[in-house]
């Protein structure tokens, strides 16, 4: 699965679920996937300033970047740093069967 393909399913999954953060100017909306390793998620929150992306694993935050030219290098560390319950394929795969 490649950059584009990955950023045209979590922009498709965000319009579908993004939720409200309290006013009408910022929206969430996150994936997770439990694995036997752990549980792996990743979330998006859209403002009119930016877009930030957060990594969780086994529910503790573990790289917040911003914007898409951020995500992809953090994307990759993630994927090395977490491979044993990170799976990018599997993960964006079920993203995209949401949609």
């Amino acid at each position: 699965m490649d950059q584009q393909e990955i950023k045209d399913i979590f922009e498709s999954f965000f319009r579908k679920y993004k939720k409200t953060e309290g006013d009408d100017n910022t929206y969430t909306a996150f994936w997770s996937d439990i694995t036997p390793k752990g549980k792996v998620e990743i979330a998006m929150t859209r403002c009119p300033a930016d877009t930030t992306f957060k990594f969780y694993f086994k529910n503790k935050k573990v790289d917040e970047v911003k914007e898409w030219e951020g995500f992809f290098p953090a994307l990759e560390k993630f994927e090395k740093e977490y491979n044993e319950a990170f799976d990018k394929e599997a993960f964006f795969s079920g993203m995209q069967d949401m949609t």
